[in-house]
């Protein structure tokens, strides 16, 4: 397991919007904006309230990218990593619970009877086993973190 970069996650709080990147089985591409998300050291959150496209893919494949950037500064970050979903209610609420308030300062129970007739969203999880830079000045295809363990080794390592 790696660490999320500190400077990565300082941009995840000051960008406030990430876009997710994933593949279906035949490999279309499919990329989801996220701005409702929670990020600890080790882990990205979001809720899905749609269930189509993305999810699909996230049941199929769950390797996907996560890219986070600053159009001002022209830089950013690019994780690939493993999704799942948090199936144990009572961290799923507590995950559920924090980005709510974080994006709207309302409980979850709030937002859910304005957004989608009280249909409680899938917690995803997001666990990250490459860090790469997105800087136009930078080598983007080094990971500058990498886990070492042998899946994302052999899939990712050099």
């Amino acid at each position: 397991m790696i660490k999320i970069p500190k400077e990565v996650q300082q941009m995840m709080h000051d960008q406030k919007f990430i876009v997710v990147g994933s593949v279906d089985a035949n490999g279309v591409a499919n990329l989801s904006p996220r701005t409702s998300f929670y990020f600890t050291e080790n882990s990205v959150y979001w809720l899905d309230f749609f269930k189509h496209k993305s999810q699909g893919n996230f049941r199929t494949i769950p390797w996907v990218s996560v890219a986070i950037f600053d159009k001002k500064e022209l830089k950013g970050f690019q994780m690939k990593g493993k999704v799942n979903f948090l199936t144990e209610s009572k961290e799923k609420s507590k995950i559920t619970d924090m980005i709510a308030r974080s994006v709207t300062g309302k409980t979850s129970t709030k937002i859910f009877e304005q957004i989608s007739q009280n249909k409680t969203p899938d917690v995803i999880m997001f666990t990250p086993k490459a860090v790469y830079s997105l800087n136009p000045k930078e080598e983007s295809g080094l990971a500058l973190v990498l886990d070492k363990d042998g899946e994302t080794g052999a899939l990712l390592g050099r």
